[in-house]
């Protein structure tokens, strides 16, 4: 897991808008919901699992499973691949691991 905050949070530069997220409500999430729970103190298991789902063999839709973890709450957040997510990982060491397609991650 990583306790460290990334760079970019703390940025008045970059601006973090904060969006609520519940895993009991909520199935998919949005990158933003991802920088809220990290700037609320939630850690991020290191491991990212990705799914890519087809649709009629053209149109390919990615969602990355996030453990998130806060005291004794853990959840998996499905964040829909965007540009917020890609940069994200791109700036994090976190291990990237590809589901089959129809896997359960």
């Amino acid at each position: 897991m990583t306790e460290e905050q990334p760079r970019y949070l703390d940025s008045q530069e970059h601006d973090v808008t904060s969006q609520h997220w519940s895993y009991s409500s909520e199935r998919y999430a949005g990158g933003d919901n991802l920088l809220t729970a990290i700037a609320r103190g939630w850690a991020i298991d290191k491991v990212v699992t990705l799914r890519r789902h087809w649709f009629a063999g053209m149109r390919c839709i990615e969602i990355f499973h996030f453990t998130i973890r806060r005291d004794d709450v853990v959840a998996d957040m499905a964040v829909l691949g965007n540009p917020y997510v890609y940069r994200y990982l791109a700036n994090q060491p976190h291990e990237l691991v590809e589901a089959e397609d129809g896997a359960v991650a």
